[in-house]
C-alpha cells in the first residue's frame, strides 16, 4: 500500500478539475468570505469575529441599497447596478422549436479603472496605510 503525498493529491485534483498548475500559480485559489474577513482583521488590527461582522454589515447594506435604489457606487472600487436583461426568442437546437425567454432582473458589477489598474499582474502593490490604534472610532468600542 502506497501513501499519497499532498503534492500527489493536488496534482490529481488539478487533473480532475482541468486546471493547470500554471493558472493556479498565477492567480492562486479563489478567495472566500472567511479569507476576506481575515484580511480585514489584519488590516484593521481587530479580532476576526469583529471583522466578519463588519463584512456582513457591509454586504447586507449593499444588498439593501441595491434593492432600494438600484445602484451602489463605491469610489475607487466599482459600481453595482440592478438591471433588467431583455427577453429574447431562440430556436431549440434539436427540435427547431421557437422558445421565448422572459425578461430577467440581474445585478451587474462594473469595476473602476483604478481597481483594474491595481489588480493587473504586473502592477506594483498598493502602499499600505500606516497601522495605528483606532482612537474615537465607535466601531471598535466595547
Amino acid at each position: 500500500m502506497t501513501r499519497m503525498t499532498k503534492q500527489d493529491a493536488t496534482n490529481r485534483t488539478d487533473q480532475a478539475t482541468g486546471q493547470s498548475a500554471a493558472a493556479e500559480e498565477a492567480f492562486g485559489r479563489q478567495a472566500n468570505k472567511g479569507i476576506l474577513a481575515d484580511q480585514i482583521a489584519a488590516e484593521l488590527n481587530v479580532p476576526r469575529r469583529t471583522a466578519a461582522r463588519v463584512l456582513d454589515a457591509v454586504l447586507d447594506s449593499v444588498s439593501d441599497l441595491l434593492r432600494a435604489r438600484g445602484k451602489v457606487a463605491v469610489k475607487g472600487f466599482g459600481t453595482f447596478e440592478r438591471r433588467i436583461r431583455k427577453g429574447r426568442a431562440y430556436k431549440h437546437p434539436l427540435t427547431g422549436e421557437s422558445i421565448d425567454v422572459a425578461n430577467k432582473e440581474t445585478v451587474i458589477f462594473k469595476p473602476s479603472d483604478q481597481l483594474i489598474a491595481e489588480t493587473r499582474t504586473n502592477a506594483a502593490p498598493r502602499a499600505k496605510k500606516p497601522q495605528g490604534q483606532p482612537t474615537d472610532d465607535i466601531l471598535f468600542q466595547g
